[in-house]
Parts: structure tokens; sequence; C-alpha cells
């Protein structure tokens, strides 16, 4: 064959190539399927109130999400009952009932893995098994969620699931994430604070002796330190910023049921933070087995506003029953307490004045 015969063939080969590519790209039946656009789950979205419990199954490990109707929310079983994120709960429960079939993939079983939507029997599987049952414990639906992906041709995100009992899989569109730990699934953020609603700060050690209160005169001025019992606290604006940064995302490691004798307990240290709206909340901080815990309550002045009264009775009854095992870090950042030398009399503290270095000087009576 002659070069210039090749080279002819070849720019004719690749022409005929790059034509047959975008026709099978602009082509919806191709580039998506046939089945493109279907629901997944025919009448989910009807069912929707019908469902009582929802739980998820990954990796030897199971969720198990119960509808609490008293609350208008859910309780994950795991955790001893605790709510779990109602936004959360609401996308899963939505986002099943609107993935739309983009088309079928494998069925053969040696393929799953690649999709991870093999059967979830152990720890091995990365599929997530979700499931939703009715009232009477009856099964409305089950399926095998497996990887995300993304894809231009059907302008979405999408993920790649598979019924237990049938072995076709499937490609959809939608959202649908049942990823992340239980803690994952549970609202951490303790306190409804906001940069500017907390009016004064009270904290207090374990001894109930030493006290230190740091406030504010208007929403839109930085807090500062207005009284302390002695003069070994940390008082500089920088401790105060992260002391309120603690404050309003505070959170948690974990939660345990509140022991009935935990009064019996003395905490280490407590706080009590008033807002500008009359929102008053009390935080105790107890060590058990070597690690912090925070107990909260919630009350509201009587001057506060309704919606201020209803929030304090909602937020009683949500942190009344658990204890809260805090993060270390968040409990230095609320602690200003400075160690004060054995020999110094607290009786000879007297007013005195703020130093530069954030403690208050002292004077012999």
């Amino acid at each position: 064959m002659q070069l210039r015969s090749f080279y002819h063939l070849l720019m004719t080969t690749t022409i005929a190539f790059a034509l047959a590519l975008s026709l099978w790209i602009l082509t919806p039946e191709h580039s998506v399927g046939t089945f493109f656009g279907e629901p997944l789950i025919p009448g989910l979205m009807d069912k929707i109130n019908d469902i009582e419990v929802i739980s998820i199954e990954h990796g030897g490990k199971t969720k198990t999400f119960i509808r609490d109707e008293k609350n208008n929310g859910w309780q994950l079983m795991e955790a001893n009952g605790y709510p779990a994120n109602k936004e959360r709960i609401r996308n899963v429960l939505i986002g099943l009932a609107n993935l739309e079939k983009i088309e079928p993939k494998t069925a053969l079983p040696e393929f799953y893995p690649d999709l991870q939507v093999e059967d979830n029997v152990d720890k091995q599987s990365k599929s997530y098994l979700v499931t939703f049952l009715n009232s009477e414990g009856t099964q409305i639906t089950r399926l095998l969620v497996g990887k995300r992906t993304n894809g231009i041709s059907w302008n979405g995100q999408g993920y790649f699931v598979r019924f237990p009992n049938d072995p076709q899989s499937w490609l959809v569109r939608g959202n649908i994430d049942v990823t992340g730990d239980m803690r994952s699934w549970l609202t951490v953020r303790l306190l409804p604070l906001v940069k500017g609603r907390t009016s004064s700060v009270t904290l207090v050690d374990g001894t109930k002796t030493r006290e230190a209160i740091y406030e504010r005169k208007s929403p839109n001025m930085p807090m500062q330190a207005t009284f302390l019992s002695d003069g070994y606290f940390i008082i500089s604006s920088d401790f105060i910023e992260k002391m309120e940064q603690a404050l309003t995302s505070f959170d948690f490691k974990d939660v345990a049921e509140r022991p009935e004798k935990l009064n019996d307990e003395k905490p280490f240290s407590s706080a009590f933070i008033e807002t500008f709206d009359g929102l008053n909340i009390y935080l105790f901080l107890y060590l058990i087995d070597s690690k912090p815990f925070a107990a909260l309550s919630f009350s509201a002045t009587a001057q506060a506003e309704e919606s201020v009264k209803k929030e304090a009775i909602e937020l009683e009854n949500r942190h009344k029953k658990w204890l809260y095992q805090m993060n270390d870090d968040t409990v230095s950042a609320i602690l200003p307490f400075l160690s004060v030398p054995q020999k110094k009399d607290a009786n000879n503290v007297s007013e005195g004045k703020v130093s530069s270095r954030g403690t208050k000087t002292t004077a012999k009576k």
C-alpha cells in the first residue's frame, strides 16, 4: 500500500469514528438509556407518611431511626433514642422517592463490587442497605445504595443502586446521601447562640468560691470582664472571642442518658448564660471516667417574648434526658481559671484593676 493511500484511509477512518462518537453522545436513548426519567420506586412518594422505621446497614453496623410523633422528629435507637437530624432524614426520604432511572448496569454478581452494590453481608461490603418499614413492621422498600457518580449527559448527580433480590443494577439520578457515622446523623450543636445574642456569661469553679462574669452592653459591642472574684482569671479579648466561638458552636463527641443521681455529683465548673431576648442557659461540666461531660438546662425570663419561652421549653425537653461528652478543646475554651498560689490568702484580694496581662491586680488590706 502506498503511503498516500494509507494516510487517506487513516483520515477517512478517523472522521467516521468521530462522526459515530458524536452521534452516540447526542442521541439520548444511547447516552442515558431508554429508561431515562422513569421513577426507580413508583408510588413511594405517596407512602412517605406511612414510613415509621428507617434502617441503614453498612460495614457490619446498623443505624435505626424511629419516627417520634410526639416531637415531630426521629430518634436514633443506637444512640439511646437521641433525636436525629430531621433535615437529613427528610432528605433521605425525599431523595429515595425521587430517584430516576438512567440506564441498567451489570446483572453479574462478580461486577457488583465495582459499583459497590454487592449484598450487604459483612464488614467488607461497601454498599449501604436502606430499608423503610411501616408501623406494623411491614417492608415498604429496600435498596442497596452504591457508588456516587456525576454525569454531564444526564445533567446531575447519581448513584449505582440495586434491589437486594434483583440481580439487575441501575444507574439512577438523584441525591440520597446515606453515608457517615452515627454522630453525623445527630444534631450535635447544643446551644442556640449566635454572635451578639449572648448578653452575659457567668463562670463558676467547682468550689463555688471563684467566679468570673463577662458581659456586653449591646449586641454590637464586644464582651468584657465585669467581675472577677480574684486576680487569677483569663480576661484577654482573644480568650473572650474564643469562648464565645466555643459556645456558639458548642457540640459533643458522644451522648448518653443522664444518670438519675447526677445531682449527687459535683461539677468541676458551671456556667450561666443570659441572652438579650431573655433565654437563660445553665451549663454544668462533670468529669466522669476522666472524660468531660456536660448537662444542660434552659428557662426564660418573665419578660421574654412568647417565642423565647416556647424555645426554652423545647430546649429543656430535648436536653433534660441527656449527658454530653465534650471535646477537650471546647471545654478548655470556656475555662478562664488560673491557678491560685497556695500561699495567697483569698481574703486579702481587693477589687483592684485589670492588668494589661489579663488578670486583676490585687492589694492587701
